[in-house]
C-alpha cells in the first residue's frame, strides 16, 4: 500500500504550552494503527498569512507517514482535530503534497465535514 506524508504545523502565541502540546500530539499519533512514523521537522519560525507581527508563530512541525487509506487518513485528521479542540487555542495546518487543511476554531461537526472534503480531494475514491 502507498504511503501518505503529512506535515502538521502548529501556530500559537505561547511557545511553552505549544511545545508541550506538540509532544502530546506526537505521542498520540504514534499510538494510532497504520501510522508508520512521526518525527519533528526542521522548521523556521514563520507567521501564517494574514498574521500581524508578534501575533502567532509556527511553533511546532511534525512529519508523519501512514498508509494511503482514506479511512486511516480521516482517522488521523480527526485525532489532530480533537487534539486542537482540547487545547482550545491556536491552529494546526495539515499539508499533504500541495493540499492544505486548517483546523482552528471549527466545531467538531464542522471539522468532520472539512476532513471529509479534504480526504476526498487528496485520496479520491477509486472508480
Amino acid at each position: 500500500m502507498n504511503t501518505v506524508l503529512f506535515q502538521f504545523v502548529t501556530f500559537d502565541d505561547d511557545e511553552d504550552s505549544t511545545e508541550a502540546a506538540t509532544h502530546r500530539l506526537h505521542r498520540e499519533l504514534h499510538q494510532l494503527d497504520g501510522v508508520r512514523s512521526v518525527r519533528p521537522a526542521e522548521s523556521v519560525t514563520v507567521a501564517p498569512d494574514g498574521a500581524r507581527a508578534g501575533e502567532v508563530a509556527e511553533l511546532g512541525t511534525l512529519l508523519a507517514a501512514l498508509a494511503a487509506h482514506a479511512g486511516l487518513v480521516a482517522g488521523v485528521l480527526r485525532a489532530v482535530g480533537d487534539w486542537q479542540r482540547r487545547r482550545g487555542r491556536g491552529r494546526v495546518e495539515v499539508r499533504i503534497g500541495e493540499d492544505e487543511l486548517v483546523l482552528d476554531s471549527a466545531t467538531a461537526d464542522e471539522q468532520r465535514r472539512l476532513i471529509e472534503v479534504f480526504v476526498d480531494r487528496v485520496l479520491p475514491p477509486e472508480r
